[in-house]
């Protein structure tokens, strides 16, 4: 039978170094207290075992057809309940004689709300009913989530929502599923008292501190066989990136996922480049993914994307920047750009070129799809994926071999050789002939044939409408760099002289 309920998974951290290490005659005490920390929360607040294991049971709290629904809320209470009993069962173990070595219990509890198919229990199942369906996966992921993001009790948005004010929350996230979709995530730390209660405040603040408490336990030893099954999980099904709100998938490039993604100030949507770094053989490229941080923090300038911050999280880097919500100039030039928008551009994307040379930056990969379109329409130029650090030489790229967008490739990059700021001015120099007339300066049938063109062919003629433009397009894509502009400010200063 098919019906929305919410599902609890609870898992107890360091059972089996634990239970290792007792003494023989503690064995069977311990062993029902542990069992009791797990099923008494459940019972409790009327939920159902569907699947019970010495470390971790699985649990169902629906609602009878004609009641109000408050399984949410009785979900999370016994997830707090169950954090609470181990940490007392913490305490009590503490003295026992000879337990000053013994690892701690720690909690990790995933709380989902869903579509659950409920069933009777098979002959031999260890829980009173069988359960499945994506809301028992994905509360199996966000236990999994708990001790990644440092939580005692991972919560989603829908559950947490639908559980009402008087449960205390505090961080939240979002977590990618295995099917790349994604879950936003709570953070439950407490529990409020009723308005008429006359429970003693010390008991919800007790409740509280267990919470706590808790989560200093993630960062204690635990089972070595264990924790390299939890990392390999982590790796391959999941992340999860703490103070944001997934909201969709927006692009895939060559080393990063693209996020749209929500954060807590009002709900500013921001941008999240996320590259995984489970493999051992991604040195080189998580240094470049990194270094697109780096390189872009030493520069605040208009036209220049902001970079909100960078940071890891399991299996995973990611770099956050601000959000373009009118995309980028590749759509803008495909729609039809007049001349007077073609110079406001070329000279935004001048004045960029600008402040990142005068840091010593070189972009390498300058093309539409990287200048992006602000809410006002003043563009800002993106993705410094394969950009250098004057100060590296820029030598990390064998000779011969080709890096960049092949349409606004220089000569010298076409050709593999070093390269500098110039580079950028040629690619400028494409892009502003592609505004002005709609159409690429250089087409071929294969990649070596446009390289070719780039290294070999002449200077394209502007239209008669925009020939006034033609030397600053020569100077601009000159093959030989010496006779380029030295720098964007020259290309500025002869847009001026002509009152563009």
């Amino acid at each position: 039978m098919e019906a929305v309920a919410t599902i609890l998974y609870a898992r107890l951290r360091n059972v089996l170094p634990l239970c290792d290490a007792m003494a023989p005659e503690r064995g069977a005490e311990l062993a029902s207290a542990l069992r009791g920390v797990l099923e008494e929360p459940i019972a409790r607040h009327n939920g159902v075992v569907a699947q019970m294991r010495a470390d971790s049971v699985l649990a169902v709290f629906a609602n009878d057809a004609d009641a109000r629904p408050d399984h949410a809320r009785r979900a999370l209470h016994a997830a707090l309940q169950t954090v609470y009993q181990a940490s007392e069962l913490n305490q009590r173990i503490a003295g026992w004689t000879g337990a000053e070595a013994l690892p701690a219990l720690a909690v990790a509890a995933g709380v989902h709300i869903g579509t659950v198919d409920v069933a009777p229990a098979r002959s031999g199942n260890s829980g009173q009913v069988r359960a499945q369906g994506d809301a028992v996966e994905i509360a199996r992921v966000l236990e999994c989530t708990a001790p990644d993001v440092g939580w005692s009790i991972v919560a989603s948005g829908a559950a947490r929502r639908a559980a009402g004010e008087r449960i205390e929350s505090g961080r939240f996230g979002s977590v990618a599923l295995p099917d790349s979709s994604f879950v936003d995530i709570v953070e439950i730390t407490g529990l409020a008292p009723q308005k008429t209660s006359r429970t003693p405040a010390s008991v919800y603040q007790a409740l509280r501190d267990s919470v706590a408490q808790n989560q200093r336990q993630y960062d204690r030893p635990q089972d070595p066989a264990s924790a390299a099954a939890r990392a390999s999980r982590t790796a391959s099904t999941h992340f999860s990136i703490e103070g944001y709100r997934i909201v969709r998938k927006i692009g895939e490039g060559g080393m990063a996922s693209i996020f749209l993604a929500q954060t807590g100030a009002e709900n500013e949507l921001q941008v999240l480049k996320v590259m995984p770094i489970a493999g051992s053989d991604q040195g080189d490229t998580l240094q470049r993914f990194m270094q697109e941080f780096a390189l872009l923090a030493q520069v605040q300038h208009r036209n220049v994307a902001t970079i909100v911050r960078q940071g890891f999280c399991p299996g995973h880097a990611y770099i956050a920047m601000e959000y373009f919500p009118l995309g980028d100039l590749r759509a803008r030039v495909a729609a039809g750009i007049d001349a007077a928008t073609a110079i406001v551009y070329a000279k935004q994307i001048a004045s960029a070129l600008q402040a990142i040379h005068r840091a010593s930056i070189v972009h390498r990969d300058l093309k539409p799809d990287n200048l992006m379109l602000r809410a006002d329409r003043s563009l800002a130029l993106a993705d410094f994926g394969i950009a250098k650090h004057v100060s590296m030489l820029i030598t990390d790229t064998a000779h011969d071999e080709v890096v960049g967008t092949p349409y606004y490739l220089s000569p010298e990059q076409a050709t593999g050789q070093p390269v500098d700021q110039r580079c950028d001015l040629y690619s400028l120099g494409i892009i502003l002939y592609e505004m002005l007339t709609g159409a690429k300066p250089y087409r071929a049938k294969t990649a070596e044939a446009l390289l070719e063109l780039h290294v070999r062919a002449p200077v394209p003629l502007l239209p008669a409408p925009h020939e006034r433009l033609q030397p600053m397009l020569e100077k601009l894509m000159a093959k030989d760099r010496g006779q380029r502009y030295a720098d964007a400010g020259q290309f500025l200063d002869d847009l001026a002289r002509l009152g563009l």
